[in-house]
């Protein structure tokens, strides 16, 4: 485990490490950690997919429909994105670690309701259905021309 000696350091000095901390990826690097991103540095875009269906493309935006499946499809987000959904149902969501999260966060009360605008760079994680009989159901507005200056070392969809 990585040490990092805080004393003397003033508070506001503190909250700026934290924050690039943060940023830079949740925790300090450590020999495991960098071994583990060595071994899958680049990630499939979130689209295309199983599940997901194009609906729409022109040179601002593309929309997908996005039914969960049961199969997991670990990806990584190269554009910014608009989420709406349009069903309800639970999600599993696990991350290459297999940290693995179950939540309803398409349960928003009214439908359709607007879940969020992500930047690119959101993941790598797999998202599939929780409850097979209940898939949940969303539209993702992708925004063409976000993807960030280094989705190359760390996407294969960027060229």
């Amino acid at each position: 485990m990585t040490r990092v000696n805080m004393r003397g350091v003033g508070l506001a000095s503190a909250g700026v490490f934290v924050v690039m901390v943060w940023l830079l990826g949740g925790g300090l690097a450590t020999p495991a950690g960098e071994a583990a991103q060595a071994e899958q540095t680049r990630w499939p875009p979130q689209f295309p997919r199983e599940g997901a269906t194009k609906l729409f493309e022109n040179d601002k935006v593309i929309v997908w429909e996005q039914v969960w499946v049961s199969n997991e499809y670990m990806h990584k987000h190269v554009r910014d994105i608009l989420v709406i959904a349009v069903k309800d149902g639970r999600v599993k969501v696990t991350t290459p670690d297999g940290q693995v999260s179950e939540n309803d966060h398409l349960s928003t009360g009214e439908l359709p309701s607007v879940l969020g605008y992500y930047a690119a760079g959101l993941g790598p994680h797999a998202e599939v259905a929780a409850d097979p009989d209940n898939r949940a159901r969303a539209f993702f507005i992708e925004f063409k021309g976000t993807e960030p200056a280094d989705c190359k070392a760390w996407s294969l969809a960027c060229q």
